[in-house]
Order: structure tokens, then C-alpha cells, then sequence
């Protein structure tokens, strides 16, 4: 594939303005101030739609090659019909679209190539014996999330493991004591597994990537 930029003037800026064939250096004319334009548009390409067949969470790794620094977003859907942008991370919808912007300066922007792969399966960390304090306990957790789908815990029968702040970067475990009036929060040990998504970035060229 290669999608090329689009002119912003015709050739009635050329007549209206100073610049003469001898300055007009490039056939494209891109670079050149003609009559107030610099004659191309950054490109913005979006892909076909991709149907998962039902809504569910994924994440997406993009790479693409670009004339020009380029920017990717997501536009997701579960209706094919509206579209709502967000920046890569973790999201839930049944269709997704690539847009990748280029930017335009004095080289003609361009996209050569792209490559987007999706993914719907969880990383897992595992807590053993993890010492759960009466007012909670951050998970001491060595992966990065981009969101958390939920814990489950081995403990004593009386006693529930319950995430009590779902942030990401930090997230916190509770133990309480069903056996008690009102749920009671106790201190205990308990083995714990964190499932979530992987924490989404991009690295210097704009590409999508795993943090």
C-alpha cells in the first residue's frame, strides 16, 4: 500500500501569487508557499473495520512506515455505524478502525505500510502467601496494566479478598470476614491472582507497543 497526501491549492494560486516555474522546483510543489498554502494537507488514512463478531476487550500492537512523524488512534464501535476516537490502550468493542495520521512538511507526507495485530487474552500475576494488612494492601505487581479485569483469591472460607481500588498502576486488596455483622476487614494471608490487560505506549517513531 501507499497513500500520498492530498494538494490544499490549484493553479490559479500559482497565477495569483510571485512564485515562477524557476522557484517551483519540485513537480509537487510541496515545501513552497503558493498564495498563502504550503500545498499539502497532512495525510490522515483510516483502515477497513475489524468485526471481533461480538464486543469484547482487547489491545492492539500497531506498526507503521511514514514519510513524515506519524500518530495512530483507535476508532471503536459496536454498531459500525458510530465511531467514538480513543488512544490505544485496553478497550472493549465489536469493530475497530486504524487511523494513522502523517504529518505533512517539506517532504510530501506519506504511508507506505501498516501492520496491526489484535489480542484478547490477559496477562497474570500470581501473589503467593501475600500478607493482607486490615486497612488493605497494595499488590506488589512487576507487570504494567493498562486496565485490571479482576482478582481471585486462595484463603480461609470466612473470608473474601475483595479489590478495592481497581487503579492500575497501583492497585489494592481488602480481606473481610463474611462470618461477621457487617463485613469486617481482617488482616490475613492469602494467595491472590491479578488478570488484566497489558499497559499500551508509544515508542519514539509513534508506533503502538507493549509498555
Amino acid at each position: 500500500m501507499a497513500e500520498v497526501s492530498t494538494r490544499t491549492y490549484d493553479w490559479q494560486d500559482l497565477a495569483d501569487d510571485t512564485v515562477t516555474w524557476a522557484t517551483w522546483l519540485q513537480w509537487t510543489g510541496n515545501g513552497t508557499t503558493i498564495n498563502g498554502s504550503t500545498g499539502f494537507d497532512d495525510l490522515v488514512f483510516t483502515s477497513s473495520a475489524k468485526d471481533f463478531g461480538v464486543s469484547r476487550l482487547f489491545y492492539a500492537l500497531i506498526d507503521a512506515q511514514s514519510v513524515g512523524a506519524h500518530t495512530i488512534k483507535l476508532l471503536i464501535s459496536d454498531d459500525n455505524s458510530s465511531y467514538t476516537e480513543v488512544t490505544p490502550n485496553s478497550h472493549t468493542a465489536r469493530y475497530v478502525k486504524v487511523k494513522i495520521t502523517v504529518v505533512n512538511a517539506s517532504v510530501t507526507a506519506q504511508l507506505t505500510s501498516f501492520d496491526a495485530s489484535f489480542y484478547f487474552d490477559p496477562i497474570v500475576e500470581i501473589f503467593d502467601d501475600l500478607s493482607i494488612s486490615a486497612s488493605g494492601t497494595t499488590l506488589p505487581k512487576a507487570r504494567t496494566y493498562g486496565s485490571l479485569t479482576g482478582i481471585s483469591s486462595s484463603s480461609a472460607k470466612n473470608i473474601q479478598v475483595v479489590l478495592t481500588d481497581e487503579t492500575a498502576s497501583a492497585p489494592v486488596v481488602t480481606a473481610f470476614n463474611m462470618d461477621t455483622w457487617g463485613r469486617v476487614a481482617v488482616a490475613t494471608t492469602a494467595t491472590v491472582t491479578l488478570t488484566g490487560m497489558p499497559g499500551i505506549t508509544t515508542d519514539s517513531l509513534g508506533n503502538v507497543v507493549v509498555a
